[in-house]
């Protein structure tokens, strides 16, 4: 598996974390989105959006990180 995040700026929330669990070949299976201000954490296990765009523009992330916040450890 693959992990990628990316942040987007929520107005009155801060920042805003998008988190994609990939496959090998970068098919997006499940993704989440976290806002550490707030402590709101949306899971979306099986999103419409099945490729991964712009992979150049996202940071890695660790799985840990990503199955912590889903909430499988």
């Amino acid at each position: 598996m693959q992990y990628f995040k990316t942040a987007q700026f929520v107005p009155g929330k801060g920042d805003a974390w998008t988190y994609y669990e990939c496959d090998d070949q970068q098919k997006v299976l499940r993704t989440l989105t976290h806002i550490p201000g707030t402590g709101e954490t949306t899971r979306v296990p099986d999103p419409i959006v099945k490729k991964l765009y712009r992979p150049e523009i996202l940071q890695p992330a660790e799985s840990a990180e990503f199955l912590t916040l889903w909430g499988e450890s």
